[in-house]
């Protein structure tokens, strides 16, 4: 009969043993459930609250129009007048370049996001391009663009960015409305290349 009892402690401990690591991966399941709702309900907002705009700002429209049509021409002291260092148009070999390529941006419309912080803006600027020797002009989406607002003036940020400012970014640029321009695009280019040989042959040589 002692050893029916020792018996029957020993399964009781056994089974508090078992119910308590449950208790523990219940615990942890909760917790791991709570971080992902929580992580779901932030992207959620995040994606709410930072829909684009479309030609909100005329002066940011402005800048973005100068600044195209400044690299299409290959314009060097316009190019720097856009941007927060000029120094990096001393150099002009890869503008001189693109510009042999893509010779001009027309009916440019500018989506715009607000930037990290209240004097910046992201930029995503959807246009008609000119490309030497093809036929059609297919959508295209150069950049984005980092406009920072300096003493009034607006200007494209072509420095480094900070760590935080490229995480800010990119979590912008995967939410649905730009991820939607982006596939618009995609569209445009697939219809192009199914009607324009010249289009097509240009896109094949690219890949």
């Amino acid at each position: 009969m002692a050893r029916n009892r020792k018996k029957e402690v020993k399964v009781k401990k056994m089974l508090l043993t078992v119910w308590f690591l449950f208790l523990i991966a219940l615990a942890a399941f909760g917790f791991i459930l709570y971080k992902k709702r929580k992580s779901i309900k932030e992207d959620f907002q995040f994606s709410t609250r930072f829909s684009y705009q479309t030609n909100a700002n005329q002066d940011i429209n402005a800048l973005i129009i100068t600044y195209l049509n400044a690299y299409a021409s290959c314009d060097q002291e316009l190019l720097k007048q856009c941007v927060t260092d000029p120094s990096q148009f001393e150099d002009m070999t890869n503008v001189q370049r693109q510009s042999k390529v893509i010779t001009a941006y027309t009916n440019i419309n500018c989506y715009t996001v607000s930037g990290y912080d209240e004097n910046s803006t992201i930029v995503y600027p959807v246009t008609n391009i000119s490309i030497l020797d093809v036929s059609s002009t297919p959508l295209d989406i150069p950049g984005p663009f980092y406009v920072v607002n300096q003493n009034g003036q607006y200007l494209i940020e072509n420095g480094e960015l900070s760590k935080d400012v490229q995480t800010y970014m990119n979590k912008v640029g995967q939410t649905k409305d730009i991820q939607d321009l982006y596939e618009t695009v995609k569209k445009d280019e697939d219809k192009c290349a199914a009607e324009d040989p010249t289009f097509k042959d240009f896109m094949d040589r690219l890949q």
